[in-house]
This record gives C-alpha cells, structure tokens and sequence, in this order.
C-alpha cells in the first residue's frame, strides 16, 4: 500500500454521555474507492456506490451526465448534489430526508454556512473529494443541531466535467440514533480491530 494514503481511523471506544458533552467525528477516511470499508455502507449508500463504480469505469470519476437520478430510485430522497467554484460548495439539489433531518430547505446553502463547530473536518473532506478525487466516508453526531444522540453517515463522491475537473460532488447521507449504531457495530465481528468503533 503507498506510503501516501493516509491509514483508517484507529479503533476508538466512546461512551454514550460522551456524546451528550460535543460535536464527534465517529468515523472519516477520503481514500481512493477501493479502500472505503463497504461494511460500514448503509444499502442506500451500496447502492449509489456501486452504481457510481460502474459509471466511472476505469476513470477516476464518472460525468456528470453518466449520472441519471431515476436510477437511484430508493436512495433519492438521501442524495445532495453539490456545485463546485473557487472559494465554497453549495448545494443544488437536496432530498427530502436529508432537509427533514437537517432541520430546513438546503437548496442554495453554501458549505460555509452550515454552524457545526467541525466545519473544519468538513471541509478537508470536501477538499480531498474535489482535489484528488478520494471518496469520503463520514460518521459524525448532530450534536450542532440540537440532536446529541443522532449521528449521521455520509458517503461524498466526485463527478467530473469533459476536463476531468471535479465540478460537482454528490452526496449520500443517512441519519441514525445511536442505539441503531451500537446494534450496527455489534454485527462487524469480522471487521479488523482498526475499523472497529465500540461504545463503553
């Protein structure tokens, strides 16, 4: 494995009232799209992968254009499609759920102007999509919004231009209560021990 790559987040115990106290990154890894932990998807999110792998070929990412939403069918309501310029990403198209779940409409909002004291994490993230194009795999709480038990997983792909610019990004976000992770980790008893997230 290069050297360049960076490793997959250690194995980390948190306890429940930890979760109560801040905003926490659960999970974030933006590697190449063969090293996402597939194991850690959701179907919504095996779905968009797979259908963004076999759209893209042997390319790094697919077109824009290579990408049709009615293929994506049970996954619609949980896909943004973010534009890239300069200075930010804002958002184009939004899903029912990721709005009910994100608390408002989020058609037209600009990264930049979401509160979450991590933003920063967030971004570097976002940077790693749009500059080298790594798939980004996130779990984080939602503790910003007033939901400390909630915890989000969000799969961030890139879409490239005719240059092969990365010009959009499009996102796969689900929304869980931290009892549905616990019962989602406890059934990872073959997942290596770097992968392995666990509450005490």
């Amino acid at each position: 494995m290069p050297s360049s790559l960076p490793p997959l987040p250690p194995e980390r115990t948190l306890r429940t009232t930890d979760l109560l106290d801040r905003e926490q990154t659960l999970f974030s890894a933006s590697v190449p799209a063969d090293r996402i932990p597939e194991d850690r998807l959701s179907d919504k999110h095996l779905l968009v992968f797979h259908y963004w792998q076999s759209k893209r070929g042997d390319r790094t990412a697919p077109l824009r254009s290579d990408i049709d939403p009615c293929d994506l069918g049970l996954a619609l309501p949980n896909l943004i499609l973010w534009e890239v310029d300069e200075a930010d990403y804002r958002v184009r198209l939004a899903g029912t759920e990721v709005c009910t779940n994100m608390l408002g409409e989020l058609r037209g909002v600009r990264l930049s102007e979401f509160r979450c004291p991590l933003l920063a994490e967030a971004w570097s993230e976002f940077d790693a999509v749009r500059d080298d194009g790594s798939v980004s795999l996130v779990e984080r709480t939602l503790h910003w919004l007033g939901r400390p038990l909630i915890f989000y997983r969000h799969l961030l792909l890139p879409l490239a231009d005719e240059t092969g610019r990365f010009h959009r990004l499009l996102s796969v976000m689900t929304f869980e209560s931290t009892e549905q992770w616990q019962v989602y980790l406890s059934r990872q008893t073959e997942t290596p021990a770097h992968e392995r997230w666990s509450f005490g």
